[in-house]
């Protein structure tokens, strides 16, 4: 609210008016009484129109219209943020902004919930929400962002599911039969080299070299690049896709020139065909690094292929690499210290 406050000096009376600005206390002093109440009587209006301006933004744009503009504007390198926006949009993008609050985000969070999604899955959602929550107050003045008000799920960063050799199985089996042909291929490529699911569907055949055997990772998580080592059997495979101008190695399959980043149906089909409970895709990067250990690789060097700029995050897998050092040791030295 704004106010004139009478200020008495020596020199005389002036007149300070106090208000408020993207929540920052402004004033400004006129010598005149007049003067300070035609300021006064600018502001109030200009507070009204904003206000009125704001609710108007409230009760007729969309989630949807908010999300397209938060995206023309997004320069992010997460690019796994259209997607789960795009998730939004299905579930919330009718709605206008004053009838999405705190509840109907909760209920929404728990379809995703439902749908076997890990607490650190759930919190991106939200933020990705939150995102344009936060872009829509700075833009046109709004005063609410309703994801704020929705707890964080607490995340278990020291999850360590990975397959065991009968699930592994099971799952590259059923990803053969998926009706999206080239889950497989993705499985094959997240469990061969410890990539993360976003750094993988965005790959492009320009990031594939056949000759050296690598993928080009421009920008990952941790912001820096990376040069992932492809076997044998991953670029034989990658061969039978290949195709000329087409630009990424997973497609959407409407033909939209961009990857297809909505492919969980797909994914969660594959997982109830092969019987796997409790196992997110991003459990597959835990497999890799489980697999390297437990066939002889250095903690060095399962940092190495999954990017851990620090051990610290590698060290979850030295009980691992200690029980090779055990099956080493005692094949070396069993017989030389039995006598």
């Amino acid at each position: 609210m704004a106010s004139i406050q009478v200020l008495t000096r020596k020199t005389g009376k002036s007149y300070r008016v106090q208000f408020m600005r993207n929540g920052n206390r402004v004033s400004k002093v006129f010598t005149r009484k007049k003067d300070a109440e035609q300021f006064l009587a600018q502001i109030t209006v200009s507070d009204e129109l904003a206000d009125a301006l704001t609710n108007v933004t409230l009760t007729s744009t969309t989630i949807q219209q908010a999300i397209h503009e938060y995206l023309e504007q997004h320069k992010g390198r997460d690019k796994s943020v259209p997607q789960r926006l795009g998730w939004w949009v299905e579930h919330l993008g009718d709605k206008t902004l004053n009838k999405v609050n705190r509840q109907r985000i909760k209920n929404a969070i728990s379809i995703l919930e439902a749908e076997g999604k890990a607490p650190a899955t759930l919190n991106r959602y939200k933020a990705a929400l939150s995102a344009v929550f936060a872009y829509m107050c700075d833009r046109y003045d709004l005063k609410v962002n309703p994801c704020l008000e929705v707890k964080q799920k607490r995340e278990d960063n020291a999850r360590t599911r990975f397959l065991s050799a009968d699930e592994l199985a099971r799952l590259m089996k059923a990803t053969k039969l998926s009706k999206w042909g080239r889950l497989h291929m993705l499985v094959h490529m997240a469990l061969t080299t410890g990539a993360r699911r976003g750094e993988l569907i965005g790959l492009k055949w320009s990031d594939i070299n056949f000759n050296a055997r690598t993928a080009h990772l421009a920008v990952t998580k941790n912001g820096s690049q990376r040069v992932l080592s492809l076997t044998a059997d991953l670029l034989t495979e990658l061969s039978q896709f290949r195709e000329i101008g087409a630009s990424f190695v997973f497609p959407h399959p409407s033909g939209l020139n961009r990857p297809f980043t909505e492919f969980d149906y797909h994914w969660q089909a594959a997982k109830k065909a092969a019987l796997l409970s409790d196992f997110h895709f991003h459990d597959l990067r835990h497999s890799c690094a489980s697999l390297l250990a437990m066939n002889g690789a250095s903690i060095l060097e399962i940092a190495e292929v999954l990017g851990h700029k620090s051990i610290t995050m590698t060290q979850r897998y030295s009980h691992l690499c200690n029980a090779h050092k055990a099956k080493l040791t005692d094949r070396v030295f069993g017989n030389l210290m039995g006598g």
